[in-house]
């Protein structure tokens, strides 16, 4: 490696100016008690049977940390309480390379994160961090036959001692500032990488990080080195972390809901979606039925679902008829339905189906509800081919003289027009055929074509049922059919499935549960021609006013579970995070958020990053993190760059109590660059203090800082640089640009930028904008259809998409996506 000239050394004193750079239950194999003692330093050495060498570099670096003095400058990080801190929690006995024999609890953990479906899809390799150890290591067997090191740090001490002592603590010693002494006195966890001379790794390197414990401190270390002509891009995140979702209108599948939109919740009304969560799941699921067999819904097992147990509402009888034991009625509908984990639910257990409360308002007439309950069942539209004209028919069996007569009226009378009457005597029907715009237009508008396609629109299904009830009788006078089976049932089918589960609701609405049951289709012949039937959704309710094994209140119908079964499952599963009273609908039933807690108390993280690049060599190290509003984020990440070589950081920066980070880069020889692009988003009682430091120490070098900042809800953002330029650096070029957006009164951007240029020829530009959302900006977006909370979000977007779009996709997405989150209820 290349001496450090004395301008250099020189330099380098400058650098303490600006240093600082969901929950599961798990057992521990070892968690030390709150506080830093030297007597934790010599027990952490020593459960990872570390050399003598290193226990005196921790020693020294704890004496270190004790003399140096907290910073004055910058945020204020007086409500750290350093004495109620774990500073090592040993999660397991050692890291492994196979996913599968990570302990179960601490790889459900990583799996919402989808660490091994990263791996598959486009890493080279990834790690995971938990608590103070790595506990998953793995690296792509091409890349380790060309000579990659891609461990954990732990290991790599271990297993390359004379490499990762010839590097560690070389670009950021212990007497750097008071939190790279805390690290370097308790460090544990981290990666080391090594890339050999003129390998390339074409897909990113990737480690997670995760703090799960209360009051835990993490204290990773990374060191990456490359070698002469090589090049990696290596990406590190803490993020947080299908069944058919009620959205009023209509059911999606939960994978497609995004922050912002509306789900009904357990009272039946509308709440946004703060947050969209997503984890790998390896394991049961509990397949849920309930009477009707096709709002049956699957879950994990520790998901709540709102219910009421049986045996809390039994009455003091022998069961009958090889059911389950009776209830009380009275003391079964006047019970408060409680969240339950669905693997603590049983048979003959009820579930909660809310009446979705109606929304909307109409002008529709009685008579024209009427004629689209009739068009449902039994219609179609089409444009005649040779006349060219808009065609409305309904089709009814010749028999039915007073149902002809009612169609055949609200037909004339809506439109003005005559209505023809063409009888199929092979078929006993009956078309009753229209020539008007006007009723194919009503037709398409609430209730579109084709019988698997129809579907109610928005103005209708929101209706009350007072006002809806005209197009439900006579959807099922024409599609329906009246029967006994021990009791007056009416029926109905349709080979729309959207449809079904609409009048299901719509029906809810007016007080009566409807079961659905699917009758499946296949080949089949009529009159000698082979045919595909369509699956038919059969709709069964009772009009009877009487108790039956469905409970109904006023708000909500109790439905007793039919049978509960478990299925293995290997794939994604989603959650959401939705408004109080935290729940959605699943398939008609009622489900919690099932989130993890965030802690009231504050955690600490202290990383410590080095990097060095050597001779043509090229890294990008990027991160994405979204640390919970309680961790106090205090990180310093410095590289090396020598001749020819390139250093690019790429820090996207959410979530945090506080967060103090300065990527810096040393271009150490000619012909070096650097390049810092970074986004910080501060919300609501957040302090992002971020910024970057570039060191000039040779000619003809360069650097670009581009900053990029989001204030909201009083939230503050400060860019803090420093670019030096020492004695013989001639020739080099630096150039900063900081932008802040500002997305109300009340928050904050600041800027503090150092320029310490030390020598005649060198070239340096500053510019910092600040700038607030127009309201011309979102005047032109929102007269396009975009509510305020959707055009905000696209500015925000836009305004950093320059950053974002370096990512790698995947990365980009989620950056986007937890963009989304914070914007919640920042507009409107």
């Amino acid at each position: 490696m290349a001496k450090v000239t004395h301008n250099q050394d020189k330099a380098l004193k400058g650098l303490s100016d600006y240093k600082y750079g969901f929950n599961v239950k798990t057992k521990s194999v070892y968690k030390a008690e709150k506080g830093l003692t030297e007597e934790l330093v010599r027990r952490i050495s020593e459960y990872k049977k570390e050399p003598e060498w290193m226990l005196k570099f921790r020693l020294d670096a704890l004496k270190i940390y004790r003399e140096k003095k907290m910073p004055s400058w910058g945020a204020d990080l007086s409500g750290i309480d350093f004495e109620n801190i774990h500073y090592y929690v040993k999660p397991s006995d050692r890291p492994v390379r196979d996913w599968d024999d990570v302990p179960a609890e601490i790889k459900e953990t990583f799996e919402r994160l989808g660490v091994p479906e990263a791996e598959r899809k486009f890493l080279a390799g990834s790690g995971a961090m938990f608590e103070s150890e790595t506990v998953y290591h793995n690296l792509k067997e091409n890349l380790r036959e060309r000579g990659v090191i891609f461990e954990g740090i732990d290991e790599a001490l271990r297993l390359y001692p004379d490499i990762f002592r010839e590097y560690f603590a070389t670009v950021v010693p212990p007497g750097d500032n008071k939190f790279a002494a805390l690290n370097s006195a308790v460090w544990s966890g981290g990666s080391f990488i090594y890339v050999p001379k003129g390998v390339h790794i074409e897909l990113p390197l990737q480690a997670y990080f995760r703090i799960n414990a209360e009051n835990m401190g993490q204290f990773e270390r990374t060191l990456i080195i490359a070698d002469e002509g090589s090049s990696v891009h290596y990406v590190e995140g803490c993020l947080p972390a299908g069944e058919q979702v009620s959205k009023g209108d209509r059911w999606v599948n939960i994978e497609s809901v995004k922050p912002g939109d509306l789900v009904v919740d357990e009272n039946g009304e509308m709440k946004k979606v703060k947050a969209v969560m997503a984890r790998k799941y390896k394991g049961k699921i509990l397949k849920i039925t309930p009477i009707s067999t096709y709002n049956a819904f699957r879950l994990t097992p520790e998901h709540p679902v709102l219910g009421i147990k049986r045996k809390d509402v039994t009455v003091k009888r022998k069961a009958r008829n090889n059911w389950l034991s009776e209830v009380n009625s009275m003391l079964l509908l006047t019970s408060t339905p409680k969240y339950v984990k669905v693997d603590e639910m049983e048979v003959g257990d009820f579930l909660v189906f809310p009446k979705i409360a109606s929304s909307t308002k109409t002008k529709l007439s009685h008579m024209e509800l009427c004629f689209l309950g009739w068009y449902l069942a039994e219609g179609s539209t089409y444009v005649h081919n040779k006349l060219n004209m808009p065609v409305i028919s309904i089709s009814l069996n010749s028999t039915e003289t007073e149902n002809i007569h009612e169609v055949e009226m609200l037909m004339s009378v809506l439109s003005g027009k005559n209505v023809y009457k063409i009888f199929d005597k092979n078929k006993n029907g009956v078309n009753l055929v229209c020539y008007s715009r006007k009723l194919r237009n009503l037709a398409l508008k609430h209730c579109g074509k084709g019988s698997r396609t129809k579907v109610l629109g928005k103005e209708i299904i929101g209706l009350p049922w007072e006002k809806v009830r005209p197009l439900i009788d006579c959807y099922f006078k024409g599609d329906g059919s009246v029967y006994k089976k021990g009791r007056h049932m009416i029926r109905a089918s349709t080979a729309s499935e959207h449809l079904a589960r609409q009048i299901q609701e719509l029906l809810s609405r007016g007080g009566y549960y409807a079961s659905i049951n699917i009758r499946k289709g296949g080949q089949d012949t009529i009159m000698g021609r082979k045919i595909i039937r369509h699956d038919q959704y059969v709709l069964y309710y009772s009009p009877a006013k009487r108790w039956s094994e469905v409970r109904k209140t006023d708000n909500y119908f109790l439905v007793p579970i039919k049978n509960i079964e478990k299925e293995d499952y290997d794939g994604f599963v989603f959650n959401l995070d939705v408004n109080k009273p935290d729940s959605y609908l699943v398939r008609g039933f009622a489900v919690h958020n099932c989130t993890a807690p965030t802690y009231s108390s504050d955690s600490l993280h202290a990383a410590v990053v080095e990097i060095i690049v050597k001779k043509g060599a090229r890294i990008q190290y990027s991160t994405v993190q979204n640390w919970s509003n309680n961790v106090y984020n205090l990180v310093t990440k410095r590289a090396k760059a020598f001749r020819d070589a390139e250093m690019v950081w790429l820090d996207c920066n959410l979530g945090s109590k506080i967060t103090m980070k300065y990527p810096a880069v040393l271009l150490m020889e000619p012909g070096a660059k650097a390049e810092v692009q970074s986004i910080a988003f501060a919300g609501a009682g957040q302090i992002q203090d971020a910024g970057a430091k570039i060191f000039h120490l040779a000619a003809d070098t360069s650097s670009i800082v581009n900053s990029k900042s989001i204030s909201m809800g009083g939230g503050r953002s400060s860019y803090r640089g420093l670019i030096k330029a020492v004695p013989g650096a001639h020739g080099s070029k630096s150039k900063v640009v900081c932008n802040a957006l500002l997305l109300d009164k009340d928050s904050r951007s600041d800027t503090y930028p150092t320029m310490d240029i030390l020598e005649d020829d060198v070239t340096v530009e500053h510019e910092a904008t600040v700038s607030k959302i127009g309201e011309e900006q979102m005047f032109y977006l929102m007269s396009r259809g975009l509510n305020g909370q959707e055009a905000a979000t696209m500015i925000v977007n836009g305004f950093i998409d320059p950053i974002v779009k370096q990512l790698p996709m995947e990365y980009a997405v989620e950056m986007n996506r937890l963009i989304e989150m914070e914007m919640e209820g920042s507009i409107g």
